[in-house]
């Protein structure tokens, strides 16, 4: 009778959960409590990575106030560092899932900066909370430069600095045809296949540039823009990790038709 009794305890309790619809791309695993019996601890992967959890506020060990059994929950949503309790698990279910919803969903800027560099003689535009840098990078190509020849866009998120857009422009001092630059970044990175993406032309700028995308350690999204003629090779880059791929694609398009050549 007592198996029975535990049985539609177990039953009733995890019911919710069977209605619940995941964001894309998302999993949950449950494992049962140890000091809470029907109860369960609900675990959310995305791209084999733990991304929060629910749990009973007595799961893992006996929590009780004045004789009574903490009937809370606490969901936790690492990507926004949020976490918070309550009384009910469809509450926390509800607030969890709600959080996932807004985090994923495609990002829409209100607020953007212009930037105007020279060199490498280059105007665009970027989200607001955004940051950039200039360096020099010398023997890519066979260019020689002395000056900045490359700009980098980074997003700052709670894990840190993000480099998610490189662009470098430097004079063609070898002067080799598209089809050699295209050969050469496919050498420094053996993730581009043009065998599996074939390059397509994409109009940057009223320049006319090959481009192809490919995907990196399973992980990272990468695309890829090259223009090479006489006198200049242009390398653009941008690359979305993780949970980017879902939040930023419209956004890094929205800045690639931004640029425009000084």
């Amino acid at each position: 009778m007592k198996t029975l009794a535990l049985l539609l305890l177990i039953l009733l309790t995890g019911s919710f959960t069977y209605g619940i619809k995941l964001p894309n791309g998302v999993t949950m695993d449950s494992v049962a409590c140890s000091f809470a019996p029907g109860r369960f601890s609900y675990s959310f992967l995305k791209n084999n990575e733990m991304v929060g959890e629910i749990m009973p506020g007595t799961c893992h060990y006996n929590n009780q106030e004045d004789g009574k059994i903490d009937q809370s929950y606490i969901a936790e949503f690492y990507s926004l560092a949020k976490k918070d309790t309550f009384p009910t698990k469809k509450e926390a279910f509800n607030w969890f899932i709600s959080s996932m919803e807004n985090y994923y969903k495609p990002v829409e800027i209100t607020k953007w900066q212009k930037l105007k560099v020279q060199p490498p003689k280059v105007s665009l535009k970027y989200p607001w909370d955004w940051t950039y840098r200039l360096d020099k990078f010398q023997g890519i190509f066979g260019s020689q430069i002395q000056s900045e020849n490359k700009l980098t866009l980074m997003v700052t998120d709670q894990r840190g600095h993000s480099e998610i857009l490189m662009l470098i422009r430097t004079p063609n001092t070898a002067k080799i045809t598209i089809s050699q630059v295209m050969e050469t970044a496919s050498k420094m990175n053996r993730a581009i296949s043009f065998q599996n993406n074939p390059a397509s032309d994409v109009e940057i700028g009223g320049k006319t540039f090959k481009s192809s995308e490919n995907t990196f350690i399973l992980l990272m999204h990468q695309w890829h823009f090259w223009y090479a003629d006489d006198q200049e090779i242009i390398y653009i880059n941008y690359n979305l990790l993780k949970d980017e791929k879902d939040r930023y694609p419209e956004v890094m398009k929205e800045i690639v038709r931004s640029i425009n050549w000084q």
